[in-house]
């Protein structure tokens, strides 16, 4: 009798060992956030009373629980998100998605709930009880910021459990998508990054750092999820995971090493201290998923192409597993001090007002080698030139080309924006107006120029393919963004040069400036405010991207010579104005700052600098408005003679013709 081999298939086990791997997880993540963070040991605060073993180990497992629900919200909403979209309506498994989505969003909600009752313990060293007699629960949750940010968590997700079960179009997926999110803006106004020198910046980085790990995290449960349903699109969703979570990999450990240079002053606190040997742990977690993650892209996918998709289940059990134990590390990290004190033990005014330590003299050195920690434009550049390198990348395995001047236009552009935004231009250009003039000179004239040169718009249509037909991608969001009311809007010639000219005067001439100066987070609006409105006006008159429409060449040139004089008035204006352009907040700075330049005489020069580097930017796109137009009449005069050529050929065809007409009537004739 023989016996029959069968090969070994795929089957229910998988699911179970990735389910059972995930639930390991959590329990080793929970033991390590319980044991690193305090729980069972000592009160969260020290110097307070004890808060009761319920605080103490409850604090930190709802903790892990609440970063764990947000994390697998936000990936089953990005799934419903990515799934396949049939004129803007929700496919089965879409929605299918969304309805786990609300049930995680029903966790989470309890989740933040009990954290929110057990900080509040957590916090004044008493038993829950105890905390929640009095008065005490309603001024918590009304004015201290921790009680404030959970609160907003659990009606954030609240809202979206009805939402997710009601939502039926794809726009709708990706609002609750942006909702998701949302809830853990909260989190990073909270804790260490809240507080101390460059607590902004820290903020920031915080903020991004939870959001790419939440997409990463999230995801992948998401995706391990979607295989467990046996879902028809696996392919498509782990392709698109595993770019996103690539992504979310460079963007976690960015903004871990940019936020770990603001809590720590040496390396060695990185070996000496708690905070420090719990973040290299974690740093070993984060190297191990990078290679969890590059085995999911090298192995995995393939086999999923060909339908063996319990590959992906059995490497996503262990690659959960490592993000579970990371999770409960982040936790840790959260209840553990770090080596530089959240607030410094000398706060001047001038400190306080400007964020950081008040820096020293001026000198060209120090303006060129100085370094800020400015989270927004570290981690916005470099993902300016990672999504630009892709681009190229998918192009270059295609085999199709692109212009070497464009890429190194980008990339110039890019390399201004962190000049003027991370070295000492920013740090002075706190306290010296002439020297944040460079900055706005720089990111409204300089920088948007050599942007728009690269056209990053037309790289990203040639570099992603269409969907399938009916379908909804990437590539079509973007031809509908290109096409829509906002965007004709605001690229229409006479809204484009009125944000232009406009906007420095509405800004300095007002009291926004000063108010800006004052809030660090005003000033970071204020910067990417002044590189948007530049970078919209110019893309209108030499842009290489689609637009619904752009003026004639005429009429560009005149608009641009008035931007550039309208522009130079500003500088006129801000030289012979008696008036101090926020008068107050130079004052307060130097009453603390002995070495600054008289105010008035700061703002003659920053009006100097205004009047003054618009004519170098200035010729230069004159010089390349003519170029473009020699280069379209030149296209155009190609289409005129081939048009040409083309009816002159037809014309020679059709005279053929009737003369062998004639010809055979002549012989039909005779």
């Amino acid at each position: 009798m023989m016996t029959t081999l069968k090969a070994p298939v795929d089957s229910a086990p998988p699911t179970r060992q990735w389910g059972g791997a995930a639930v390991g997880g959590a329990l080793v993540a929970l033991m390590a956030a319980l044991y690193l963070g305090g729980g069972g040991t000592t009160p969260a605060v020290a110097g307070l009373g004890d808060p009761g073993g319920l605080t103490r180990w409850g604090l930190p497992t709802a903790q892990l629980i609440l970063d764990g629900s947000a994390a697998v919200l936000i990936g089953l909403l990005g799934l419903a998100v990515v799934l396949p979209v049939q004129r803007g309506e929700l496919g089965g498994d879409a929605l299918r998605a969304l309805r786990a989505a609300s049930w995680a969003a029903l966790v989470l909600a309890a989740a933040a709930t009990v954290v929110h009752l057990l900080t509040l313990s957590d916090l004044i060293g008493r038993p829950l009880g105890e905390a929640l007699a009095g008065e005490a629960f309603w001024s918590y949750t009304g004015s201290v910021i921790q009680g404030q940010a959970y609160a907003s968590i659990v009606v954030l997700a609240l809202t979206i459990i009805p939402a997710a079960r009601l939502t039926l179009g794809h726009g709708g997926s990706i609002a609750l998508m942006c909702l998701g999110v949302a809830t853990l803006v909260p989190l990073g106004l909270i804790g260490h990054s809240s507080s101390g020198d460059y607590h902004y910046s820290a903020t920031i980085s915080l903020l991004t750092h939870l959001i790419a790990m939440a997409v990463w995290v999230g995801g992948l449960i998401a995706v391990a999820w979607y295989a467990g349903q046996r879902g028809r699109e696996l392919p498509r969703v782990a392709r698109a995971f595993s770019a996103t979570a690539l992504g979310a990999y460079v963007m976690v450990a960015a903004s871990g090493v940019l936020n770990a240079w603001v809590r720590f002053s040496s390396v060695t606190e990185l070996f000496t201290s708690a905070y420090g040997l719990i973040m290299m742990v974690k740093v070993a977690a984060l190297v191990a998923l990078g290679f969890f993650g590059a085995a999911h892209r090298r192995r995995t996918l393939p086999l999923i192409e060909s339908g063996r998709r319990g590959a992906f289940r059995r490497l996503a059990a262990g690659e959960i597993l490592l993000m579970a134990v990371t999770t409960g590390l982040a936790v840790a990290l959260s209840r553990t001090e770090p080596p530089v004190p959240e607030a410094p033990e000398v706060v001047s005014p001038t400190r306080d007002l400007l964020g950081y330590e008040p820096p020293p003299e001026l000198s060209f050195t120090r303006l060129l080698t100085e370094i800020y920690p400015s989270a927004l434009f570290s981690i916005g550049c470099l993902a300016a030139v990672l999504l630009y390198a892709g681009g190229l990348w998918r192009l270059r395995r295609r085999g199709d080309r692109w212009p070497i001047g464009r890429t190194v236009a980008w990339m110039s552009g890019v390399a201004t924006i962190a000049f003027v935004s991370l070295s000492g231009l920013q740090t002075y250009g706190m306290t010296m107006m002439s020297v944040h003039m460079v900055q706005h000179m720089t990111l409204m004239m300089v920088s948007p120029v050599l942007l728009v040169l690269g056209g990053p718009v037309t790289l990203a249509l040639r570099a992603i393919g269409p969907a399938r037909r009916g379908d909804t991608g990437p590539r079509e969001m973007i031809m509908s963004a290109i096409n829509s009311r906002a965007v004709r809007l605001l690229t229409h010639p006479l809204v484009s040069l009125t944000l232009f000219a406009t906007g420095s005067f509405m800004v300095y001439f007002t009291g926004l400036f000063e108010s800006a100066m004052r809030e660090h987070a005003g000033h970071l609006l204020m910067s990417v405010h002044f590189l948007l409105v530049g970078y919209l006006f110019f893309e209108m008159l030499i842009g290489i991207d689609p637009l619904p429409k752009r003026p004639p060449f005429p009429a560009r040139l005149v608009l641009h010579l008035l931007g550039v004089a309208l522009h130079a008035f500003f500088g006129l204006a801000m030289m012979e104005s008696s008036r101090l352009i926020a008068g107050d907040y130079y004052r307060d700075l130097s009453e603390g700052i002995g070495w600054l330049p008289n105010t008035l005489d700061d703002q003659i020069l920053a009006g100097q600098i205004t009047w003054g580097s618009g004519e170098l930017p200035g010729v230069a796109v004159i010089v390349i408005l003519f170029v473009q137009w020699y280069r379209s009449d030149e296209r155009a005069a190609r289409r005129f003679d081939r048009r040409e050529g083309e009816a002159e050929a037809e014309r020679a065809a059709y005279n053929d013709y009737l003369a062998k007409l004639d010809a055979d009537s002549r012989r039909g004739g005779g």
